[in-house]
């Protein structure tokens, strides 16, 4: 039996990854860049961002078919399922969501800083190369990664809220378990 502090604590952290997943997954696909030549580039244009997109969207649903289970055992003190079932898929689901986030979020700062640092150099050499302004594609490009930035950071926080929770489902899971072990 987990203590009501655990319980509820698990309520809030999953909570707050759901929301912070959903902000995430918002933030990028509501990120658009458009020149003025009529050139637009997506989100979805850079294979790292629909990666992190789609982290964000898998963990969003686990969160969410979690969110009801948690009430449910944060109001009664009782699992809903009375063969331990629940323990064993909060623990191992919670290690595998957490990991999928933390790569995502990973693969996104790493392609956003990198964009930012090369494109911005890039675009400063075409500007002394063609002596043409392109100080709207400099700050728009910079607009775009910055969006994408704060997109990856969320889904960062969301990570951090189910690697917390990875921890808690373990000791949830070691409390309701006999001292047999798992195979036995």
């Amino acid at each position: 039996m987990t203590s009501k502090a655990v319980v509820n604590s698990t309520l809030v952290l999953r909570i707050l990854a759901l929301l912070h997943l959903a902000a995430s997954v918002v933030v990028l696909a509501t990120n658009n860049l458009k020149l003025s030549d009529g050139s637009k580039i997506r989100f979805i244009d850079v294979i790292a961002y629909r990666y992190v997109a789609a982290t964000g969207a898998v963990g969003f649903l686990y969160t969410l078919a979690q969110i009801p289970f948690a009430i449910y055992h944060a109001c009664t003190q009782k699992r809903l399922h009375p063969n331990n079932c629940l323990p064993e898929f909060d623990f191992y689901g919670d290690k595998v969501m957490s990991l999928l986030l933390g790569t995502g979020a990973g693969a996104g700062f790493a392609v956003s800083f990198e964009f930012k640092r090369h494109l911005c150099d890039l675009i400063l050499n075409l500007e002394i190369l063609t002596a043409e302004d392109l100080s709207e594609a400099k700050s728009k490009t910079g607009k775009f990664l910055d969006r994408a930035i704060i997109a990856t950071s969320l889904l960062f926080l969301g990570f951090i809220c189910l690697a917390v929770l990875s921890v808690l489902s373990s000791v949830s899971r070691s409390g309701s378990q006999s001292s047999k072990g798992f195979f036995g």
